[in-house]
């Protein structure tokens, strides 16, 4: 989902969720499973002793929730919350498919978590952010149930390579042009140093962050194309009628056509990992 268009409209929760709702049977499972790999490796990234309590914000499927269930062993237990009740019965399915039976999968807005504070010994989100309306009052959210001491681990899109170029800076452009653009509540795109400073300034510390540069490859047209379902953009396109939307796609797949190679679509993308920490004492 682009950020900037000509056309001010702006994703609700109700459209996020609906949104998500919407696309939960094919989320990241057109072309490659790529936020099942970026969550384990947030997982890897964190420190884990074993038998930690985990809350998972905007779990989805479960990119991060069943690495998670994995670390914190019988000991732990690992809650996912998601606006989308189709979300939170993949992520179910997913669950009991890897056999993880510390897992509790609740639906629930993050800007009013129903947890006391300091519940948590560790808060996870995972590409997420960007789709909070009120950004600071989640991540403080976040902050309140996590213990002190605790660890809140965060991942977002980079700036270098930005997501998936040039195939989303050509998709945007067109919609652009199309009038047609919907755009998310957040900021999608940072620089470490930005993403650092904003989870500061939500009142945690000791934030490091770091850039990881990717490439995903995508098979062919058709691939590539019903990607664009599985993700926000899929809001913009279920916005047009459908002799619009297929002169869109024709348009848009020419454009792309001259980037495939015999082995797929390459494009870049990064990810920028975030681990901080709520102090012990804090003014």
């Amino acid at each position: 989902m682009t950020e900037h268009g000509t056309r001010n409209t702006l994703a609700s929760k109700q459209a996020i969720e609906e949104l998500f709702d919407g696309a939960a049977a094919r989320y990241d499972r057109e072309g490659p499973s790529i936020f099942q790999k970026w969550g384990a490796r947030l997982v890897e990234l964190m420190e884990w002793r074993g038998g930690e309590r985990v809350l998972d914000v905007a779990t989805g499927r479960g990119a991060v929730l069943i690495p998670a269930a994995q670390r914190v062993g019988k000991a732990g237990r690992v809650v996912g919350v998601d606006l989308s009740r189709a979300m939170l019965r993949q992520a179910e399915d997913a669950a009991q498919h890897a056999g993880s039976c510390n897992v509790e999968l609740c639906q629930m807005d993050v800007e009013r978590l129903a947890f006391r504070d300091e519940t948590f010994d560790v808060v996870t989100c995972a590409f997420s952010l960007f789709f909070f309306p009120a950004l600071e009052r989640a991540l403080r959210e976040m902050r309140r149930v996590l213990r002190a001491g605790g660890t809140l681990g965060a991942t977002t899109f980079g700036a270098t390579p930005p997501p998936f170029e040039p195939g989303w800076r050509i998709f945007a452009e067109q919609m652009r042009a199309y009038d047609a653009v919907v755009r998310t509540p957040g900021r999608v795109v940072y620089a470490p140093e930005e993403f650092q400073a904003t989870l500061m300034n939500a009142g945690v510390a000791r934030v490091e962050t770091h850039l990881e540069q990717d490439e995903v490859v995508f098979a062919d047209e058709d691939t590539w194309w019903a990607f664009q379902f599985t993700l926000g953009n899929r809001a913009a396109l279920l916005r047009m009628s459908d002799d619009t939307r297929a002169k869109f796609k024709d348009e848009y797949l020419a454009k792309m056509r001259p980037l495939f190679r015999q082995d797929g679509l390459r494009l870049g993308v990064s990810v920028v990992y975030a681990v901080a920490h709520r102090l012990h004492t804090e003014h």
